[in-house]
């Protein structure tokens, strides 16, 4: 059987124009994750796992997700005629409910998945046990889960690593993204950093006070993508930044930062992304406030969905800039 695709990978670095230049850095360059065929890097994921499932003869999915996940794998497995059933949060964004429904995916949308901790967890239990039993696979993007295919994201790694940048800052929910892109660039000395939204902030608040233990939130964060109040694999990303020797950063930020980044991005660079997808900017934007990050220093921010995912948070940048309305002989004035 060939190999699944869509046309996955190999997605644009482009330098920044202007967000470099306002904070005074060298270098500073975007990973286009938001280039992949259904809008995330999570098609780095379901291309891989799928490949994986359609050798081992399965023919059905049920999945988890908080949004991309579940829109990669609907259109996977639309091309490949994998019938899908995907539980999502009942906060999860139209643009991506209506990416899952085109493909023809089957939606169940669970309140409080995602958000509270104690009932993520038991949804989670729940389809695995259920998934055990019949002919059918669990998909979530996580190691715990699928380490075949989060194995297929550590190519955004080995993407980056002919750039050598100094720092790579990562966009983090369960953190297995994390994960991949550091392991993907574990033979060079880039050092690989996590950011989480502080309102739903898992293994970096373990990391910040030194601790092991990952404990179940209350998630607040409003940026959906982000938002994993369970040790899915909070626990292996808390071991890899330890295993970078002091030399990776986990960085807890307020949704009110990655809102902002979000906004220089889609206003000062033209790069359409998701709260999630500005995330890394505002950790390295945080990084830099704390005298963390030099300026001379070359850093890649990894834009990991694309602006149509969140088409509430688009439109609240849009409002700053309100069409004007008016009549045909006032246009040429308007123009002036």
């Amino acid at each position: 059987m060939p190999r699944v695709t869509l046309g996955e990978g190999r997605t644009p670095l482009i330098a920044s124009r202007r967000i470099a230049r306002e904070l005074g850095l060298a270098s500073l360059a975007f990973k286009l994750e938001s280039c992949n065929p259904s809008g995330s890097y999570k098609d780095r994921f379901i291309a891989a796992e799928l490949d994986q499932l359609l050798a081992r003869g399965v023919r059905a999915c049920i999945a988890t997700s908080s949004g991309n996940t579940g829109a990669s794998l609907a259109a996977y497995a639309a091309r490949y005629e994998v019938p899908c059933t995907i539980v999502v949060s009942d906060s999860t964004p139209t643009g991506k409910l209506v990416q899952m429904a085109a493909h023809g995916a089957r939606l169940i949308q669970v309140r409080g998945f995602t958000t509270n901790g104690a009932i993520t967890g038991r949804v989670m239990t729940l389809l695995r046990d259920y998934a055990a039993a019949r002919p059918a696979a669990l998909v979530v993007s996580a190691y715990r889960y699928c380490p075949g295919g989060m194995a297929g994201v550590e190519s955004l790694g080995h993407e980056l690593a002919p750039a050598a940048p100094a720092h790579v800052f990562v966009p983090a929910g369960s953190g297995g993204m994390f994960i991949a892109v550091s392991r993907g660039l574990q033979a060079t000395p880039t050092r690989v950093h996590a950011v989480q939204p502080a309102g739903c902030s898992t293994f970096a608040a373990s990391w910040q006070r030194g601790g092991d233990a990952i404990l179940p939130v209350e998630s607040h964060t409003r940026v959906s993508g982000l938002s994993v109040p369970f040790d899915i694999d909070a626990s292996l990303a808390l071991a890899e930044l330890r295993s970078r020797s002091g030399s990776a950063w986990a960085l807890a930020v307020p949704d009110a930062a990655i809102f902002a980044a979000q906004a220089m991005m889609m206003e000062m660079e033209g790069i359409s992304t998701e709260p999630a997808g500005a995330a890394a900017l505002a950790g390295l934007i945080q990084a830099l406030q704390d005298g963390r990050l030099g300026k001379t220093e070359p850093a890649v921010c990894i834009v990991s969905g694309h602006g149509f995912k969140d088409p509430a948070a688009a439109e609240a940048i849009a409002a700053r800039h309100p069409a004007v309305q008016a009549e045909a002989d006032e246009l040429e004035s308007l123009l002036a």
